[in-house]
């Protein structure tokens, strides 16, 4: 049996396309939705590039700064940025998938395929936000669609809102998502899923947000 991979599909219908998914033999389309998303994930880091998103630090070289020194750190930023965006996309792909498989005795490609889905909404939540930083400034913990705003009338720790600001509704979507298709490729229970699951997301997000409350002033 052939699984063909629609990202939209798995989207909307998680239990059944798990069902499917747990039953082939071969995923099809694996190579296409994987480079579309790749290119997907560089428009997007190539789009916030331009439009300075992320690149805040920057501002305040540019009096300390020439001209020409100004525009090769900003280019050199920008790169820099591009490809982050890229790893990180090939990260979400490669590394849940590896952890949920080695938890089982499945094809590691169809774990793979969960990872298309849950990166699917993730670049969704950048498309739906990139508005709101380009034309109103917002930064990430500002984000309308995580609990930054919340956190900031709680708390103005830089860490604590730092992680407030990278959940999102999105990444909430994202979580329950994989939990639904692992649950029904691991055949674990509902709890002992959920806590793969979620204890592995929140290690990731802890990662992510102390390479980005890195002090990035020092190696400009």
């Amino acid at each position: 049996m052939m699984y063909y991979i629609r990202l939209f599909k798995g989207i909307r219908e998680p239990y059944v396309q798990a069902q499917q998914l747990m039953k082939a033999e071969k995923a099809g389309g694996f190579w296409g939705k994987a480079i579309l998303l790749l290119v997907i994930t560089f428009l997007l880091a190539v789009v916030s590039s331009f439009f300075g998103i992320g690149n805040e630090i920057m501002s305040k070289e540019l009096h300390n700064r020439s001209n020409t020194d100004f525009e090769a750190i900003k280019l050199l930023f920008a790169g820099g940025q591009i490809i982050w965006s890229m790893l990180q996309a090939i990260i979400i792909l490669i590394i849940p998938s590896l952890f949920f498989w080695a938890l089982s005795d499945i094809e590691w490609k169809k774990f793979i395929s969960v990872q298309f889905y849950v990166l699917t909404i993730l670049l969704i939540g950048k498309i739906v936000a990139m508005p709101f930083t380009v034309f109103i400034g917002l930064p990430d913990i500002s984000n309308p669609f995580s609990l930054g705003v919340i956190g900031q009338y709680l708390t103005s720790h830089n860490l604590i809102l730092q992680f407030l600001g990278g959940i999102t509704i999105f990444n909430i979507w994202a979580m329950i998502l994989q939990y639904k298709y692992v649950k029904v490729l691991l055949e674990r229970s509902r709890l002992l899923t959920a806590l793969f699951v979620i204890g592995f997301n929140l290690i990731m997000l802890g990662i992510s947000i102390f390479l980005q409350i890195m002090d990035l002033e020092k190696l400009l």
